[in-house]
């Protein structure tokens, strides 16, 4: 459920479930997109490595778990269909609903809950909660702060740590590093601005990301352009 909003994620937006195996329409964007097929392959192999090292472990907070996987699922719910006014409204409603919800979990657990506590795949829901939550650009400043350890220990990707990073970034209207943030500017996807832009390509092969023209081009596949006034394809 989480695979085309974090396809966005490490192609648009958002998180480590995008490069999801028998994808009909993820294969046909990379038909399209060929120079992209090695780097969504590569994030699948690592995300199902991830998984495999905590198959055998039963999560110490398993209702928490379920509450995340929940919450994501129903942020992921409000993402799909056409961007018409009712959708953008039910969308922000969601995300209002969900951002103290998962800033309680925050507070308690002392940051996000860790996979021996929830599971890879609710560590991977409650990023996807932080990285919606651009109400509170400070909340998710923190968590950008505090997720290093997560990131050294591969219970989140270095792909993840970037989206929020540029996340953080643009909402403080700061330039991007990794160009993950897309714009539609006359019907096209096209990267918000970003520091060095001649240096992209080079700090996203840094964190294993595929050059940002293949990144434009599967999102460009995957998801149609939004009207101006839509959130930020993540």
């Amino acid at each position: 459920m989480l695979r085309k909003n974090v396809l966005l994620g490490a192609l648009l937006l958002a998180g480590p479930a995008f490069a999801e195996e028998g994808d009909p329409e993820l294969a046909a964007a990379l038909l399209k997109c060929p120079g992209a097929a090695p780097f969504v392959e590569a994030d699948r192999l690592r995300a199902e490595e991830r998984k495999s090292t905590r198959t055998d472990a039963v999560p110490s907070e398993p209702a928490l778990r379920q509450q995340l996987l929940d919450m994501a699922q129903v942020d992921q719910e409000a993402r799909q269909g056409e961007w018409t006014r009712a959708m953008v409204e039910n969308l922000q409603a969601v995300d209002a609903a969900n951002l103290p919800r998962i800033k309680q979990i925050v507070a308690t657990h002392g940051g996000l809950p860790n996979a021996a506590q929830v599971g890879s795949d609710a560590v991977s829901a409650a990023w996807l909660l932080v990285q919606h939550a651009d109400a509170d650009v400070a909340f998710q400043r923190q968590i950008v702060g505090s997720i290093e350890p997560m990131v050294q220990r591969g219970e989140i990707s270095a792909h993840d740590f970037a989206l929020l990073t540029d996340r953080v970034l643009v909402n403080s209207g700061e330039l991007q590093r990794y160009g993950s943030q897309l714009l539609a500017v006359d019907g096209r996807w096209q990267a918000k601005p970003m520091e060095a832009p001649e240096q992209v390509d080079q700090r996203r092969a840094a964190i294993g990301q595929m050059p940002l023209a293949d990144y434009i081009c599967v999102a460009t596949q995957m998801l149609p352009v939004p009207p101006a006034a839509a959130p930020p394809q993540d």
